[in-house]
C-alpha cells in the first residue's frame, strides 16, 4: 500500500490530460497566459492505462479525470472506459468546465464514468463572462442538465471570490434546493501566481454563515476523506458543500496524489515537488523503477500545507504569498 510517513493511506490519483483550456478563468490564468506541455511530452492513453494499472496494485481506488478541460482530449472516453476496466479501481469521476458536456454526457456514461464535478462560478450570463472569459453560459447549464439527465451525481463547483454578493450565494443554494445536485463553494487559493490576489480572498466560513441564515441545512454529513463540509438541504433535493483550503486546511487527511499531464507525481497541490514519471513510462522502464519513483514521491508528501499551522483569513494573518507554487488547473475535488 502506498503510505505516507505521516501514516496516511494514499487511494486517489488526480490526473491531468491536458493543459489546454477553452476558458481563461481570472482566479486560474495568470495575465501572461500559461506555459503549455508540448503534444509529445504528455502521456498516451495506454501510458496513462499502465500507470493507474500499476498503482492500483499499491491501493489506489480512485481516479478524478482534470485538465486543463479534460473534454477537450478526444480520446477521453475511451480512457475512462480502459480506466473502468482496470482491477481495484472502483471509482472514476470527472472535473470539467461542462461547455462541451451536452455531447458527451451519455457516452462517458456508458463507459463507465462514475461521478461529474462542473466548475460553474457565477449563474449571471454576464458575471460569469467576466470570471471565465467566455460567453458559454448557456452551454455549461446545458451539459449540467445533460449529466443528470444520463444519470450522473453532479456537483457545481464555484470559486468564492470577495465581490460575490449574498444574493449570488442563495441563487447557487436554490438551485441546489430544486435539483439533486451538490453546489460546493471553493476558497480561492494561491496557485497561478499574478491571478492570487489576497484583496480577493473571503473566508469560507461567511459564505456558511449565510447560507445557514437563509437555507435550512440538515446535520454535517459524515466527511471522511472527501474535502468539503457537506449538508443537506432539509427542504430540498441536493446539498451544499464547503471547501476552505486556505482558512481551515484539511490537510491530515489528504489520501491524494496528482499526476501532471506529462508524468510527474505532486504529492501535494501546494507544493513544487516533482517527480518524473513520464520518461520511464516512454522508454518502457520497468515496474520496479516506476513504483521506486512513485514511492520517493509517497515519502516526501508533506504534512499539509503552509496554511495548515497558520491559517489565512483575509485580513492579515496567515501567509499570503507561496512562491514557487505550481500551476494547477481546477481546483475542486
Amino acid at each position: 500500500m502506498l503510505i505516507d510517513s505521516f501514516g496516511r493511506r494514499l487511494n486517489y490519483l488526480r490526473l491531468s490530460l491536458t493543459e489546454r483550456c477553452n476558458f481563461g478563468c481570472v482566479y486560474c490564468v495568470p495575465r501572461e497566459g500559461l506555459p503549455m506541455v508540448q503534444d509529445r511530452s504528455a502521456l498516451t492513453q495506454d501510458e496513462i492505462v499502465r500507470l493507474v494499472s500499476l498503482l492500483a496494485t499499491k491501493g489506489i481506488r480512485k481516479v478524478r479525470l482534470t485538465g486543463g478541460e479534460p473534454l477537450l482530449r478526444r480520446d477521453l472516453v475511451n480512457i475512462v472506459r480502459r480506466l473502468k476496466n482496470i482491477s481495484g479501481i472502483e471509482d472514476v469521476s470527472l472535473t470539467t468546465n461542462g461547455s462541451l458536456l451536452a455531447a458527451l454526457a451519455k457516452p462517458l456514461q456508458a463507459a463507465g464514468l462514475d461521478r461529474v464535478n462542473i466548475s460553474l462560478d457565477r449563474l449571471n450570463p454576464k458575471r460569469f463572462a467576466e470570471i471565465t472569459g467566455s460567453q458559454l453560459y448557456e452551454r455549461v447549464l446545458e451539459g449540467a442538465f445533460a449529466a443528470l439527465d444520463a444519470g450522473f451525481g453532479v456537483k457545481l463547483n464555484m470559486v468564492v471570490l470577495r465581490d460575490l454578493s449574498e444574493r449570488e450565494i442563495c441563487d447557487f443554494v436554490e438551485l441546489a434546493r430544486r435539483h439533486p445536485i451538490e453546489v460546493r463553494f471553493l476558497e480561492f487559493m494561491p496557485l497561478c501566481g499574478e491571478a492570487w490576489d489576497t484583496a480577493a480572498f473571503w473566508p469560507i466560513r461567511e459564505v456558511r454563515r449565510i447560507v445557514g441564515e437563509n437555507f435550512l441545512l440538515s446535520t454535517e454529513l459524515p466527511r471522511h476523506d472527501e474535502v468539503a463540509q457537506t449538508f443537506a438541504l432539509r427542504e430540498g433535493q441536493g446539498r451544499v458543500g464547503f471547501i476552505g483550503s486556505i482558512s481551515e486546511s484539511f490537510c491530515e487527511n489528504c489520501t491524494r496524489l496528482r499526476l501532471t499531464v506529462d508524468g510527474k507525481i505532486r504529492p501535494c497541490l501546494f507544493s513544487d515537488l516533482e517527480f518524473p514519471l513520464g520518461p520511464l513510462l516512454k522508454n518502457q522502464a520497468t515496474d520496479a523503477e516506476i513504483f521506486g519513483v512513485v514511492e520517493s514521491a509517497v515519502a516526501k508528501k508533506p504534512r499539509g500545507n503552509q496554511f495548515l499551522e497558520t491559517p489565512f483569513d483575509g485580513v492579515g494573518s496567515g501567509p499570503a504569498v507561496i512562491p514557487g507554487t505550481p500551476l494547477i488547473h481546477h481546483i475542486g475535488g
